[in-house]
């Protein structure tokens, strides 16, 4: 399946010129009651990407399908999509009137200066589940802050101003964190079908423990309801067993830790109650293909 990285030409991005920012942001704004444009043939199959994306929807009537769900009209809502994360842009009617409005921001993690690895991003902000589509109804004043912010960013990312960069910077930084404030316990989220339900919980739970990593019967538990019922519905949801998104998550907290210059290979490992190095090496390495002390010996690579 397609990747794109290209964040400047991806979709309909470029057709207004923004600053570059060495190819790690760009913010669109959806203009009301303008023609529809109609996606490139490249776009109109499903595909993933390899950055962030938010969605500030004071109205969207698009038919975007996120994975195996399609979104439906929504007004003052905030979709939020991860690297990898299937997407698919249906074809509009031709000589059909655009009348969404909002914005969408397209973003690496190395825009931010001290959460510049996707997992450590991840790992700040929840609401950047790694299997599921976060979808939320904001209040009319929490959605009028957002979009404030994001008028400050369309603006500056257009601007040839000194500092505009660190600026630009700067707003996305708010922003998510407005997010995180906002949907915090996945207050106003929007559930799609009973498993994405499940699902959505499901990862909230394993956010929610302190990076303290349970089962699968105790995260069941939690969530009043049997452990045949979660397995089933995540793997309706993603196609992978609810272990395995465990170990997504476990995963990415290692490397977070790793990422760390002051954290020792064992004491990550201890972190994640391996009781020994070795043990928790030949696991990430399961996982990962490498070690982790070949990990954290490896020079980084933003994305």
């Amino acid at each position: 399946m397609k990747v794109f990285n290209d964040i400047n030409n991806y979709f309909v991005n470029g057709t207004e010129t923004a600053n570059n920012y060495n190819k790690s942001f760009y913010i669109r704004r959806m203009h009301k009651h303008k023609k529809n444009i109609n996606p490139d043939k490249k776009f109109s199959g499903p595909h993933k990407r390899d950055f962030y994306e938010i969605g500030i929807l004071q109205k969207n009537t698009k038919n975007v399908q996120i994975g195996s769900e399609t979104l439906q009209e929504i007004y003052n809502s905030l979709a939020i999509i991860s690297p990898f994360q299937v997407i698919n842009y249906s074809k509009n009617p031709i000589n059909d009137i655009d009348d969404d409005n909002g914005y969408i921001i397209y973003f690496k993690s190395s825009i931010l200066n001290n959460l510049n690895q996707s997992y450590g991003l991840q790992n700040e902000f929840p609401f950047f589940k790694i299997h599921t589509m976060s979808l939320y109804q904001l209040s009319e004043n929490n959605f009028k802050d957002l979009v404030t912010i994001a008028e400050e960013l369309y603006t500056e990312s257009r601007s040839e101003k000194e500092y505009n960069s660190e600026i630009v910077s700067s707003l996305l930084l708010t922003l998510l964190y407005k997010v995180k404030r906002f949907t915090q316990d996945n207050k106003g989220i929007v559930t799609l079908n009973r498993f994405e339900t499940i699902m959505s919980k499901f990862e909230q739970e394993i956010h929610s423990n302190n990076n303290q990593f349970l089962s699968v019967n105790e995260y069941a538990s939690l969530l009043n309801i049997s452990p045949i019922y979660l397995t089933e519905c995540v793997k309706n949801a993603t196609g992978k067993s609810a272990q395995k998104i465990i170990i997504d998550y476990k995963i990415l907290y290692a490397k977070t830790l790793l990422h760390q210059m002051d954290k020792s290979v064992a004491e990550v490992a201890y972190a994640l109650n391996f009781n020994e190095v070795a043990n928790f090496n030949q696991f990430f390495k399961r996982n990962t293909g490498i070690t982790a002390t070949q990990f954290k010996n490896k020079k980084p690579l933003l994305k």
